[in-house]
């Protein structure tokens, strides 16, 4: 018979906790399954030549872009993560829900005028951010 008590008494806790959880939960102190969600977006890099027609090699483009790597920080300038955008398909990365700023290294001129930008990042959410980066060249 004492087994049976405790045996009881632990499934009444057990019943409790699991009661307590799934109130918790469903009052938004805790986010289940809060995943992830995407930014993406082109780049497109330019001038690359001080004249037109203008004959980059691929190797020379990729380098172009690998010299301006994508920086996506906190708000409060913790770096979350750098990317390199593909000449061709852009740039695309997985980050938890939350709000970002996403910025390229500033050197010698040129520069982008859509950055520094803000982004908010919702679970399951994709936010698309097109950014052009004029290179000073002329």
């Amino acid at each position: 018979m004492p087994g049976l008590v405790t045996g009881r008494a632990l499934l009444i806790f057990m019943l409790g906790i699991s009661l307590i959880v799934a109130m918790t939960l469903n009052s938004g102190c805790i986010q289940a399954g809060s995943g992830t969600g995407t930014l993406t977006g082109n780049v497109s890099i330019g001038p690359l030549c001080p004249v037109e027609p203008c004959t980059v090699s691929h190797d020379r483009l990729v380098a172009a872009y690998a010299a301006r790597p994508i920086t996506i920080s906190t708000t409060t300038g913790s770096v979350v993560t750098t990317v390199t955008a593909d000449p061709e398909t852009g740039f695309t990365v997985a980050l938890k829900p939350g709000t970002y700023m996403v910025d390229i290294p500033h050197q010698g001129i040129g520069g982008s005028g859509e950055l520094p930008a803000t982004v908010t990042i919702r679970s399951g959410g994709t936010v698309r951010l097109d950014i052009s980066i004029d290179t000073g060249i002329r």
